[in-house]
């Protein structure tokens, strides 16, 4: 039986082969070390499950306006004009089963075939997969030699007639890099004459170490009105089970997401929406403990990879991810094959040092793997050992072949 076209545009995971060999060792009794995970190792705040309990006791449970419950979205309204200075009404705000959904939905919403839709590598996984998804052809910009981050000039001479959106990350997955204000600034003023969309995907941004700030491209000058914001309660929170995001923008771009999603998921979860509540009213404390203990991890790992030659990385200021460049390993030969790409390291890294790592390939940069420390501390120094070693043997092959 024939499939859709839109299935062969849409590639497989490139990490699948890596966690198969993963989920074999571990069949087989092997301790593995895993720190490929994209979500907290905490807990949910103990206040944000009591008011999902509560919403079940009470029998909230069944199906809400698709866009959301109206006092979550005047909650979201208020965390929007607090942390980010910007100002929305709850009618331009739409809460849905994740953030991931809201990407789709806003492009959906936006783009279509014979649109473009700008992407700065290295990205989250699904970005591009999602903008052919939605019939739109994704433009892939490498910033991997500019600290990860996108300039100006590139951005300007990318843009043409087909250019519809582009997704924006900051704090970024999987790089951890945060833009400055002024950075922003450079960039909007490429993007203000444009009639391009900006998807602004801001869910890592609480999870920020030395001082750094988060500033939203939308808060600046002329681009709110062409702006779509994606944040959610999965990173933040530590919420990813619970399923539960948000989009803010202009009302008429929000009812075109509502009318998207009416149609394949409608409402998120009653229950989650009550603990979004809660979430946004009550775990700025448990929050702030989150995140010092991610800073703390991720000053242990910058010590290791700092006092190994082999290994280079851009210091993540945000998320809790480091993108690692193993480039220099590319070209050890084990077994009379030649390993010369990321899938091909972190392959050898699994088989013989047990240590599950992402290849850099599966976020548009084929020098790196990323290592998450949203993991407890025993892990990540087992992890770390482990990469120290392997990167040792593979330099060692490498100059023995």
């Amino acid at each position: 039986m024939r499939l859709a076209d839109r299935i062969s545009r849409v590639e497989a995971s490139k990490t699948l082969q890596v966690k198969e060999k993963a989920l074999e060792l571990k069949a087989r009794g092997i301790k593995v070390v895993d720190l490929t995970a994209g979500e907290p190792d905490f807990p949910t705040p103990s206040m944000i499950g009591d008011a999902g309990i509560e919403a079940i006791r009470n029998g909230f449970t069944r199906y809400t306006a698709n866009t959301g419950i109206p006092e979550l979205r005047k909650k979201i309204c208020q965390k929007l004009e607090k942390d980010n200075g910007l100002k929305y009404s709850p009618e331009q705000i739409i809460v849905s089963n994740g953030a991931k959904q809201c990407i789709l939905n806003a492009l959906f919403a936006v783009a279509q075939e014979g649109d473009e839709v700008i992407i700065a590598a290295p990205y989250w996984v699904s970005y591009p997969e999602q903008v052919k998804l939605s019939g739109a052809t994704p433009v892939v910009i490498d910033t991997s030699a500019t600290n990860f981050k996108l300039q100006a000039e590139q951005l300007k001479k990318h843009l043409n007639r087909q250019t519809r959106a582009i997704i924006f990350n900051s704090p970024c997955n999987p790089t951890g890099v945060i833009y400055t204000e002024q950075e922003l600034k450079s960039l909007a003023k490429i993007l203000i004459p444009e009639d391009i969309w900006i998807i602004t995907d801001e869910i890592y941004e609480k999870i920020l170490f030395d001082d750094a700030q988060h500033f939203s491209i939308a808060s600046l000058d002329n681009l709110l009105e062409k702006s779509i914001v994606i944040n959610g309660f999965s990173k933040s929170y530590s919420m990813t089970g619970w399923r539960l995001g948000y989009a803010a923008g202009p009302l008429p771009v929000i009812k075109a997401m509502s009318k998207v999603q009416s149609h394949y998921t409608s409402n998120a979860s009653s229950i989650s929406q009550k603990a979004g509540i809660a979430a946004l009213d009550k775990a700025s404390v448990e929050i702030q403990k989150m995140r010092k203990t991610f800073e703390e991890r991720r000053n242990y790992i910058r010590s290791v990879l700092d006092g190994n030659e082999y290994l280079s990385y851009v210091n993540p200021q945000g998320a809790f991810y480091f993108f690692i460049d193993i480039s220099k390993a590319f070209g050890a030969a084990v077994n009379g094959k030649q390993l010369s790409n990321s899938v091909d390291i972190s392959t050898f890294i699994t088989e013989n040092y047990h240590l599950v790592t992402v290849p850099g390939v599966a976020f548009g940069a084929d020098n790196y793997i990323r290592l998450s420390f949203a993991a407890a501390m025993e892990d990540l120094q087992a992890g770390m050992t482990k990469l120290t070693e392997a990167m040792k043997a593979l330099m060692e092959l490498k100059r023995s072949h």
